[in-house]
Protein backbone atom coordinates (compact mmCIF):
# COMPACT_ATOMS: atom_id res chain seq x y z
CA UNK A 1 0.00 0.00 0.00
CA UNK A 2 1.33 3.45 -0.97
CA UNK A 3 2.07 6.08 1.65
CA UNK A 4 -0.80 8.22 0.29
CA UNK A 5 -3.44 5.55 1.06
CA UNK A 6 -2.03 5.01 4.51
CA UNK A 7 -2.32 8.72 5.27
CA UNK A 8 -5.91 8.77 3.95
CA UNK A 9 -6.89 5.80 6.19
CA UNK A 10 -5.47 7.54 9.25
CA UNK A 11 -7.52 10.62 8.49
CA UNK A 12 -10.72 8.54 8.17
CA UNK A 13 -10.09 6.86 11.53
CA UNK A 14 -9.56 10.21 13.22
CA UNK A 15 -12.80 11.56 11.69
CA UNK A 16 -14.73 8.47 12.89
CA UNK A 17 -13.40 8.84 16.42
CA UNK A 18 -14.28 12.54 16.42
CA UNK A 19 -17.86 11.89 15.24
CA UNK A 20 -18.33 9.16 17.87
CA UNK A 21 -17.12 11.48 20.62
CA UNK A 22 -19.60 14.17 19.51
CA UNK A 23 -22.51 11.66 19.57
CA UNK A 24 -21.56 10.42 23.04
CA UNK A 25 -21.32 14.01 24.42
CA UNK A 26 -24.77 14.82 22.95
CA UNK A 27 -26.36 11.74 24.56
CA UNK A 28 -24.89 12.58 27.96
CA UNK A 29 -26.17 16.17 27.71
CA UNK A 30 -29.67 14.90 26.81
CA UNK A 31 -29.75 12.47 29.77
CA UNK A 32 -28.59 15.19 32.17
CA UNK A 33 -31.27 17.59 30.90
CA UNK A 34 -33.99 14.91 31.40
CA UNK A 35 -32.71 14.17 34.92
CA UNK A 36 -32.83 17.88 35.78
CA UNK A 37 -36.42 18.11 34.48
CA UNK A 38 -37.50 15.10 36.58
CA UNK A 39 -35.81 16.51 39.67
CA UNK A 40 -37.48 19.88 39.16
CA UNK A 41 -40.89 18.21 38.75
CA UNK A 42 -40.38 16.11 41.88
CA UNK A 43 -39.39 19.20 43.85
CA UNK A 44 -42.47 21.06 42.60
CA UNK A 45 -44.76 18.17 43.57
CA UNK A 46 -43.21 18.03 47.02
CA UNK A 47 -43.67 21.79 47.54
CA UNK A 48 -47.29 21.53 46.40
CA UNK A 49 -47.93 18.64 48.84
CA UNK A 50 -46.42 20.68 51.69
CA UNK A 51 -48.66 23.59 50.81
CA UNK A 52 -51.76 21.36 50.83
CA UNK A 53 -50.71 19.80 54.13
CA UNK A 54 -50.33 23.21 55.77
CA UNK A 55 -53.86 24.18 54.70
CA UNK A 56 -55.47 20.95 56.10
CA UNK A 57 -57.14 20.82 59.49
CA UNK A 58 -55.41 18.72 62.14
CA UNK A 59 -58.10 15.95 62.12
CA UNK A 60 -58.28 15.55 58.36
CA UNK A 61 -54.84 13.99 57.97
CA UNK A 62 -55.54 11.36 60.65
CA UNK A 63 -58.93 10.59 59.08
CA UNK A 64 -57.34 10.15 55.67
CA UNK A 65 -54.68 7.85 57.12
CA UNK A 66 -57.29 5.82 59.00
CA UNK A 67 -59.49 5.36 55.92
CA UNK A 68 -56.53 4.32 53.88
CA UNK A 69 -55.46 1.86 56.52
CA UNK A 70 -58.95 0.32 56.64
CA UNK A 71 -58.95 -0.07 52.89
CA UNK A 72 -55.59 -1.75 52.94
CA UNK A 73 -56.71 -4.11 55.71
CA UNK A 74 -59.87 -5.04 53.78
CA UNK A 75 -57.85 -5.69 50.65
CA UNK A 76 -55.71 -8.16 52.59
CA UNK A 77 -58.71 -10.20 53.77
CA UNK A 78 -59.32 -13.46 51.81
CA UNK A 79 -62.27 -13.43 49.46
CA UNK A 80 -65.09 -15.55 50.98
CA UNK A 81 -66.23 -18.48 48.84
CA UNK A 82 -69.35 -17.88 46.78
CA UNK A 83 -72.28 -20.12 47.52
CA UNK A 84 -74.64 -21.40 44.84
CA UNK A 85 -77.35 -19.02 46.11
CA UNK A 86 -75.04 -16.03 45.39
CA UNK A 87 -74.38 -16.93 41.78
CA UNK A 88 -76.44 -16.67 38.64
CA UNK A 89 -77.51 -20.05 37.27
CA UNK A 90 -78.63 -20.34 33.68
CA UNK A 91 -81.56 -22.67 32.82
CA UNK A 92 -79.40 -25.00 30.73
CA UNK A 93 -76.70 -25.25 33.39
CA UNK A 94 -76.18 -28.64 35.11
CA UNK A 95 -76.50 -26.79 38.43
CA UNK A 96 -80.08 -25.82 37.57
CA UNK A 97 -80.98 -29.50 37.17
CA UNK A 98 -79.38 -30.53 40.46
CA UNK A 99 -81.65 -31.11 43.41
CA UNK A 100 -80.20 -31.92 46.83
CA UNK A 101 -81.27 -35.32 48.13
CA UNK A 102 -84.21 -35.19 50.49
CA UNK A 103 -84.32 -37.20 53.66
CA UNK A 104 -86.70 -40.17 53.34
CA UNK A 105 -89.76 -40.20 55.56
CA UNK A 106 -89.00 -41.57 58.98
CA UNK A 107 -90.27 -45.17 59.06
CA UNK A 108 -91.99 -46.87 61.91
CA UNK A 109 -89.79 -48.65 64.42
CA UNK A 110 -90.13 -51.75 62.32
CA UNK A 111 -87.11 -53.34 60.61
CA UNK A 112 -84.70 -52.62 63.45
CA UNK A 113 -82.29 -54.64 65.57
CA UNK A 114 -83.61 -53.22 68.82
CA UNK A 115 -82.42 -54.67 72.09
CA UNK A 116 -85.80 -54.08 73.73
CA UNK A 117 -88.44 -53.72 71.00
CA UNK A 118 -91.36 -54.54 73.30
CA UNK A 119 -93.41 -52.21 75.46
CA UNK A 120 -91.71 -50.78 78.51
CA UNK A 121 -94.10 -52.53 80.89
CA UNK A 122 -93.66 -55.94 79.27
CA UNK A 123 -91.01 -58.22 80.68
CA UNK A 124 -88.62 -59.89 78.27
CA UNK A 125 -89.96 -63.37 78.87
CA UNK A 126 -90.09 -64.01 75.10
CA UNK A 127 -86.88 -63.85 73.12
CA UNK A 128 -88.25 -63.47 69.62
CA UNK A 129 -91.71 -61.95 70.03
CA UNK A 130 -93.56 -59.08 71.71
CA UNK A 131 -97.21 -59.44 72.63
CA UNK A 132 -97.40 -55.80 73.70
CA UNK A 133 -95.75 -52.83 71.96
CA UNK A 134 -95.99 -49.06 72.46
CA UNK A 135 -96.04 -47.95 68.81
CA UNK A 136 -98.34 -50.46 67.13
CA UNK A 137 -99.88 -48.87 63.96
CA UNK A 138 -103.55 -48.41 63.11
CA UNK A 139 -104.61 -51.15 60.65
CA UNK A 140 -108.07 -49.77 59.82
CA UNK A 141 -106.91 -48.72 56.34
CA UNK A 142 -105.74 -52.26 55.54
CA UNK A 143 -108.94 -54.09 56.44
CA UNK A 144 -110.03 -54.79 52.87
CA UNK A 145 -106.62 -56.10 51.82
CA UNK A 146 -106.37 -58.30 54.91
CA UNK A 147 -109.80 -59.75 54.19
CA UNK A 148 -109.24 -60.41 50.48
CA UNK A 149 -105.57 -61.44 50.28
CA UNK A 150 -104.51 -62.71 53.72
CA UNK A 151 -107.55 -64.58 55.06
CA UNK A 152 -105.61 -67.88 55.26
CA UNK A 153 -103.33 -66.46 57.96
CA UNK A 154 -106.16 -65.86 60.40
CA UNK A 155 -107.71 -69.34 60.66
CA UNK A 156 -108.01 -71.05 64.01
CA UNK A 157 -106.03 -74.11 62.88
CA UNK A 158 -102.52 -73.99 64.30
CA UNK A 159 -99.64 -75.30 62.23
CA UNK A 160 -97.26 -77.41 64.35
CA UNK A 161 -93.71 -76.10 64.40
CA UNK A 162 -91.69 -79.16 65.42
CA UNK A 163 -93.22 -82.18 67.10
CA UNK A 164 -90.13 -84.39 67.05
CA UNK A 165 -89.08 -83.34 70.56
CA UNK A 166 -92.55 -83.90 72.01
CA UNK A 167 -93.18 -87.48 70.83
CA UNK A 168 -92.64 -90.13 73.49
CA UNK A 169 -94.12 -91.73 76.57
CA UNK A 170 -94.72 -90.09 79.93
CA UNK A 171 -91.86 -92.04 81.49
CA UNK A 172 -89.23 -90.38 79.26
CA UNK A 173 -86.98 -87.64 80.66
CA UNK A 174 -85.46 -84.97 78.45
CA UNK A 175 -82.05 -83.51 79.16
CA UNK A 176 -83.19 -79.89 78.66
CA UNK A 177 -86.32 -78.36 80.13
CA UNK A 178 -88.52 -76.12 77.99
CA UNK A 179 -91.73 -74.08 78.19
CA UNK A 180 -94.46 -74.43 75.56
CA UNK A 181 -96.72 -71.43 74.89
CA UNK A 182 -99.43 -70.18 72.56
CA UNK A 183 -98.82 -66.50 71.79
CA UNK A 184 -100.36 -63.75 69.62
CA UNK A 185 -97.32 -61.60 68.82
CA UNK A 186 -97.53 -58.02 67.57
CA UNK A 187 -93.82 -57.84 66.76
CA UNK A 188 -91.36 -60.60 65.98
CA UNK A 189 -87.84 -61.35 64.82
CA UNK A 190 -87.53 -62.25 61.17
CA UNK A 191 -85.19 -64.80 59.67
CA UNK A 192 -82.56 -62.05 59.11
CA UNK A 193 -82.61 -61.12 62.83
CA UNK A 194 -84.54 -57.85 62.33
CA UNK A 195 -87.77 -56.95 64.09
CA UNK A 196 -91.04 -56.32 62.26
CA UNK A 197 -94.66 -55.73 63.17
CA UNK A 198 -97.04 -58.69 62.87
CA UNK A 199 -100.76 -58.41 62.13
CA UNK A 200 -102.53 -59.17 65.41
CA UNK A 201 -105.49 -57.13 66.65
CA UNK A 202 -109.03 -57.74 67.86
CA UNK A 203 -110.30 -58.57 64.35
CA UNK A 204 -107.34 -60.35 62.78
CA UNK A 205 -105.44 -62.78 65.00
CA UNK A 206 -102.46 -65.00 64.26
CA UNK A 207 -101.63 -67.56 66.94
CA UNK A 208 -98.27 -69.37 67.00
CA UNK A 209 -97.10 -72.18 69.25
CA UNK A 210 -93.56 -71.85 70.56
CA UNK A 211 -91.28 -73.87 72.82
CA UNK A 212 -88.42 -72.06 74.54
CA UNK A 213 -85.53 -73.34 76.65
CA UNK A 214 -85.79 -72.64 80.35
CA UNK A 215 -82.00 -72.52 80.59
CA UNK A 216 -80.54 -71.80 77.15
CA UNK A 217 -76.75 -72.18 76.96
CA UNK A 218 -76.78 -73.84 80.39
CA UNK A 219 -75.51 -77.37 81.11
CA UNK A 220 -77.92 -80.19 80.32
CA UNK A 221 -79.37 -82.37 83.07
CA UNK A 222 -77.14 -85.26 84.14
CA UNK A 223 -74.12 -83.44 82.69
CA UNK A 224 -71.88 -85.19 85.20
CA UNK A 225 -72.66 -88.56 83.61
CA UNK A 226 -71.06 -87.56 80.29
CA UNK A 227 -67.39 -88.25 79.52
CA UNK A 228 -65.03 -85.47 80.55
CA UNK A 229 -64.17 -84.70 76.93
CA UNK A 230 -67.79 -83.64 76.23
CA UNK A 231 -69.57 -80.50 77.40
CA UNK A 232 -73.38 -80.89 77.15
CA UNK A 233 -75.17 -77.54 76.62
CA UNK A 234 -78.90 -76.79 76.16
CA UNK A 235 -79.48 -75.06 72.80
CA UNK A 236 -82.58 -73.31 71.50
CA UNK A 237 -83.68 -74.53 68.09
CA UNK A 238 -85.85 -72.60 65.65
CA UNK A 239 -88.02 -73.17 62.64
CA UNK A 240 -89.35 -70.63 60.15
CA UNK A 241 -93.01 -69.75 59.75
CA UNK A 242 -94.58 -67.27 57.33
CA UNK A 243 -96.84 -64.65 58.92
CA UNK A 244 -98.75 -61.62 57.68
CA UNK A 245 -96.66 -58.63 58.72
CA UNK A 246 -96.69 -54.87 58.32
CA UNK A 247 -94.23 -52.79 56.35
CA UNK A 248 -93.92 -48.99 56.32
CA UNK A 249 -91.92 -48.02 53.22
CA UNK A 250 -93.59 -44.63 52.80
CA UNK A 251 -97.04 -45.98 53.74
CA UNK A 252 -98.47 -48.92 55.63
CA UNK A 253 -98.84 -52.18 53.76
CA UNK A 254 -99.30 -55.89 54.46
CA UNK A 255 -96.68 -58.38 53.28
CA UNK A 256 -95.59 -61.94 54.01
CA UNK A 257 -92.38 -62.58 55.92
CA UNK A 258 -90.71 -65.58 57.51
CA UNK A 259 -90.17 -65.36 61.26
CA UNK A 260 -87.96 -67.40 63.59
CA UNK A 261 -90.18 -69.62 65.73
CA UNK A 262 -88.63 -71.25 68.83
CA UNK A 263 -89.47 -74.90 68.19
CA UNK A 264 -87.63 -76.99 70.82
CA UNK A 265 -84.74 -77.14 73.28
CA UNK A 266 -82.04 -79.73 72.55
CA UNK A 267 -78.95 -80.91 74.38
CA UNK A 268 -75.86 -80.40 72.24
CA UNK A 269 -72.48 -81.96 72.99
CA UNK A 270 -69.37 -79.85 72.63
CA UNK A 271 -65.95 -81.39 72.72
CA UNK A 272 -63.12 -79.89 74.72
Amino acid sequence: MTPMWISLLKVLLLLSAFVGMIVYIKIEITNRDEAEVRAAKTEADYEALLAIKKNEEPGESASYHLQRTDTEVQSEQPTPPRHPSDTFVFPDSPIAKYRPPQSPPRPLRNDTKERNPCAKDESQHLRNFCTNVDDYPDLSGLTQKLKNNFAKFFSNDLQPTDVSSRVGGSDERFLCRSIRKLVYPKKGMRADDTWQFIVNNDEYKQAIQIEECEGADQPCDFAANFPQSYNPICKQHYTQQTLASITSDGELDVVQHSFKIPSCCKCALKTG
